[in-house]
């Protein structure tokens, strides 16, 4: 049962202002993607021109480069590392390392790589106009196909804002929390959700917030890009329903949450307003049907949110929650940049972001060529997997950030391209990005720590028949003494995996992902697994590589489990 419809005239306004823009800003975009491959270069030789007095620029050449022949000759494809000296230059106040004197460095956005160690990457004046360009594509093209709901409430969270200062004293944001800042002016009165709340430490205290806020709202549209926080939050509200139903009834927001005080203040207008027409909405809801979930209080939002790779795994679920909802997926995005742009519902795949940077792909077989030779986007062949490089505005040419891509067909000359996977050894169930190292590195830590020695290990990323992630990690029986020392070592590695990848704490904060569980094997397993495998590859046992990190669940089902340890799923919370 939704709520009362929003009046008529804020429907109209909103329809016709958003048919207006679209129309205005589709179009030209469409007609890109049939030039694709000239306007690709066209938008790369700009940049480089301008970019050929930054410390980068001089390095490589810039000013000798007439040609894409001549950029790929000058400049190699590249990881982190090779910009790293230059960023940190730009972070400690040297901007024209990497920034044009015709351009403004704003702030820093921050990720974690392969090491675990926060990265930062350029927010300059230029990086920030495309990259709100191409959010607008996004989303103008979304409300167009789904004129319906326009004049609805949106739902949208964001992460942290202040995330600290360079050296340079510049300031660092999460993506998601300068995405916010940055939507069209026009949007703001449409949004559900003040920004104060997504300045709630306590992730659970944050959910609870944002659903006694929103569930009073006509919403129309969801956008948050994992599925999995989406579920949470709806099976949070079914678990909390009598005090949320109360809250909405006496315009209150329970003092049970953690929500501080000074926020409680910031909301105090939107959380006073009494409700008991609301709440007794509610009540009939759950009297009729013993549960209090979106796909009854709200009239099936389009969701917004990531459809592909592993983190978009439990989108199937949302029906189950929301309904029969349309879904549209939020495209590849990083800290670096928007990078594809979805045009269709119920599809993983996107168009490049050719308005915000230049796109090359690297067929995955030839990534460890010793000359790898990386094509266009008009290029690609269908069904083939590529490693995504990106060349931006933020100071970044041919990165290769390890994402791994297929291309499904083409509109236009754009290739549309499916996130798939991180290519290197990295669980990223969630978004969280554990690698292969940083597991490693913690579960040996954890063991000293305690007196164990581990024969071998291998953590490997799954999802239960309810789509639940966790990390399954397969040890020998005769290296846990017993069940005690099996979860004082599980409790030891989950607050090491916290402390190294913030991700991953963030993702278990939020109970998105369940707590590592231990597997144990029979006494000499993994000595039969190496002899098998090195019988199988025709190599010596002095070849042999034992994985830390396997991303294929289905590598459990070769071998005997004989027991298992597992914590609570709120253990160290």
């Amino acid at each position: 049962m939704p709520p009362r419809p929003i009046v008529s005239t804020q429907k109209y306004f909103a329809r016709s202002a958003i048919s207006a823009i679209s129309a205005v800003r589709w179009p030209p975009f469409r007609r890109l993607l049939d030039r694709a491959a000239a306007q690709q270069t066209t938008w790369l030789l700009n940049r480089v021109r301008v970019c050929q007095e930054t410390a980068f620029g001089r390095d490589h050449g810039f000013s000798e480069i007439r040609s894409l022949a001549d950029f790929r000759k000058r400049v190699p494809i590249a990881k982190y590392d090779h910009f790293g000296p230059y960023i940190d230059r730009v972070a400690g106040g040297e901007t024209s390392a990497l920034v044009p004197d015709s351009e403004q460095l704003l702030r820093f956005t921050i990720t974690t790589g392969s090491s675990g160690v926060p990265k930062l990457n350029p927010v300059t004046s230029t990086w920030l106009k495309e990259y709100r360009r191409g959010w607008d594509i996004w989303g103008l093209k979304l409300f167009a196909d789904h004129p319906k709901w326009l004049g609805d409430q949106m739902l949208q969270l964001a992460g942290k804002w202040d995330m600290g200062t360079t050296p340079g004293g510049f300031s660092i944001s999460m993506v998601s929390a300068l995405l916010a800042r940055i939507q069209n002016p026009l949007l703001r009165p449409y949004y559900a959700i003040p920004s104060p709340v997504n300045d709630i430490p306590d992730p659970i205290a944050r959910y609870y917030t944002a659903l006694r806020l929103s569930i009073v709202q006509r919403i129309g549209w969801i956008v948050l890009m994992n599925p999995g926080t989406l579920i949470m939050m709806a099976e949070l509200g079914n678990e909390h329903r009598e005090r949320l139903i109360r809250d909405v009834r006496d315009g209150s927001l329970s003092p049970d949450f953690d929500v501080p005080g000074p926020i409680r203040e910031q909301l105090r207008r939107q959380i006073s307003r009494r409700d008991p027409r609301r709440a007794r909405e509610l009540e009939q809801i759950v009297r009729a049907t013993g549960t209090l979930l979106p796909k009854d209080y709200w009239d099936r939002p389009v969701i917004g949110c990531w459809l592909g790779g592993t983190a978009g795994f439990q989108q199937r679920f949302l029906p189950r929650y929301f309904g029969d909802c349309s879904l549209r997926d939020m495209g590849l995005v990083s800290s670096e940049g928007r990078h594809t742009i979805p045009i269709e519902d119920g599809k993983p795949e996107g168009v490049p972001s050719i308005v915000a940077g230049f796109y090359e792909f690297l067929p995955v077989e030839d990534a460890e060529s010793p000359m790898p030779q990386a094509l266009a986007g008009h290029e690609l062949e269908p069904g083939r997997d590529y490693y995504l490089l990106m060349t931006t505005s933020g100071g970044f040419y041919r990165f290769n950030i390890g994402d791994v891509v297929r291309c499904q067909g083409f509109v236009g000359q754009a290739p549309l391209v499916e996130f798939l996977q991180k290519g290197e050894r990295c669980g990223d169930l969630e978004g969280e990005k554990l690698t292969e190292r940083q597991f490693l590195e913690c579960a040996h830590a954890a063991a000293a720590e305690l007196g164990i020695q581990l024969t071998e290990i291998t953590a490997v990323p799954t999802r239960d028949a309810e789509g639940r992630p966790r990390y399954e990690v397969l040890v020998e029986q005769g290296d846990i003494p017993d069940r005690t020392r099996g979860e004082q070592f599980l409790t030891e590695l989950e607050t090491r995996l916290k402390g190294i990848n913030f991700l991953y704490n963030a993702r278990r904060r939020e109970h998105v992902l369940l707590p590592a569980r231990l597997r144990l094997l029979p006494r000499g397993a993994w000595s039969r697994h190496i002899r098998e495998e090195t019988d199988r590859r025709g190599t010596g046992d002095y070849q042999y590589k034992h994985p830390g990190l396997v991303q294929d669940a289905a590598w459990l089902g070769r071998f005997e489990i004989v027991d298992a340890v597992e914590l609570s799923a709120s253990s160290g919370e």
